[in-house]
Order: structure tokens, then C-alpha cells, then sequence
């Protein structure tokens, strides 16, 4: 695997009580306990290029030592914002840091449905938006100190270009939640184009030792030494 990170491919178990996609909140939170920095892509989302590394994309979005998550934001759409107007942030893809605030607040996350803090959570258990609504309802509004939440643009970290919105075209993380079996072959496209680069950049720094200009030769040739 490139960059020298750790990879996960998790089967969570199931909740009895809510949507299958809650469980990425508490295998994030596990996951954090034992890693400094999590990554968590939907089965429907990729990096479109994985040649850049972690470290610069984490730059690039300004996420700082005090961020405890990234994510991006949804298409601009009605449907996809809050009862405040804001529009909503998608799970799909996220980036969590470790801390003793992360952890309260994955906590919470996970513990929304309850009612118990956050009332009316409990209607997010199963209807659509789930543990994205329950998010952008309610938790964005309690952790909100300076720097702690990172709002990545849509079309920066979700959407792909096929879906007709030039504010979402999933620069670098695409997100097929519309056709899902795209995924796949955009994934091989993607290691495809990684591959093609490292092999012309390996050929350009080893050329003295491939490439042999035999142009001054005229044939018939006899003493070319391949």
C-alpha cells in the first residue's frame, strides 16, 4: 500500500435499532483510539488522485492539530440543509484526529439518537439523511470552537464530474452516490493513471540506461550493441 499507512477494510456489525450507516461513527471513534489520524471513505467514494499524499491534502484544506473532523460539504440543495439553512456535510468521506475531545464527540454522535442531549435525534435513526443529519442538526452546532470542525467544498471532496454540477465535480475525492458501480472502474482508471506516471517518471530518471539513440547507425548495421 502507497504512503505507508495503514489500510482497513472493516465489516462492522450491525445495529439492530438504525440505519446501516451509522456504523461508521463508532468504528471511526475505535479506529481513533489506536491511530492518530482516520480516513474513512464510503464504499462509493474514492481519491482520484492517489499519488498525493495525506499530509498535503490536509494542508491544502487547512486542517490544523486543533481539528477534531473534515469532511465536505453536499450539493447546494434545499434537501440537503439543516433547519437552519446550512447545508448539510457528507459522511461519506471523513477525516478525524485524535483527542479527548474527538472522542466525546464521537461519543455523542453515536449516543444522538437517544434523545437524551440532543432531542428529536431519534428521527434520524432510520430516515434519510441518518448519521449525516444527526451531524449537521445537532452536533456541528456543540463543537464548533475555532478550527475544531473543517468544511472541505463540495467540489473539492465530493460529487464526480458526470453528475452535471460544476460545484461538485469531486476534484480530489470522488463520491459515486448516484451511480455506485462507476466506482470501480473510475478506482482502476485511477491506479491506471498512477502507474502510467511512475513508469515515464521511472524511465526519464533512468534514461542513459533504456534509451539508446542508434539513429547515426546506417544500415546494413552489424556492430550495434543493444
Amino acid at each position: 500500500m502507497i504512503h505507508g499507512y495503514d489500510y482497513r477494510l472493516v465489516r462492522a456489525p450491525n445495529y439492530n435499532d438504525r440505519h446501516g450507516t451509522w456504523v461508521k461513527v463508532p468504528m471511526i471513534k475505535e479506529a481513533l483510539k489506536s491511530h492518530h489520524v482516520v480516513v474513512f471513505l464510503d464504499a462509493d467514494a474514492e481519491f482520484v488522485h492517489p499519488h498525493l499524499p495525506l499530509e498535503w491534502l490536509m494542508s491544502f484544506w487547512n486542517i490544523t492539530p486543533r481539528t477534531l473532523v473534515a469532511m465536505a460539504e453536499d450539493p447546494d440543495e434545499n434537501y440537503n440543509k439543516d433547519d437552519k439553512g446550512r447545508l448539510l456535510w457528507n459522511t461519506g468521506f471523513i477525516i478525524a484526529q485524535q483527542s479527548n475531545r474527538t472522542q466525546k464527540m464521537f461519543d455523542a454522535w453515536e449516543n444522538c439518537p437517544t434523545g437524551d442531549r440532543y432531542p428529536g435525534c431519534d428521527r434520524w435513526l432510520k430516515e434519510w439523511a441518518h448519521e449525516q443529519a444527526a451531524f449537521g442538526y445537532h452536533l456541528r452546532y456543540d463543537y464548533n470552537g475555532p478550527e475544531e470542525l473543517r468544511t472541505i467544498p463540495c467540489d473539492q471532496g465530493n460529487g464526480a464530474p458526470y453528475i452535471g454540477n460544476d460545484k461538485c465535480r469531486g476534484v480530489f475525492v470522488r463520491h459515486h452516490w448516484w451511480e455506485k458501480d462507476r466506482t470501480i472502474q473510475s478506482l482502476y482508471d485511477s491506479i491506471l493513471n498512477l502507474f502510467v506516471r511512475r513508469l515515464y517518471g521511472q524511465f526519464h530518471e533512468e534514461k542513459s540506461r533504456y534509451f539508446l539513440d542508434a539513429s547515426k547507425y546506417q544500415y546494413p548495421i552489424d556492430d550495434l550493441i543493444i
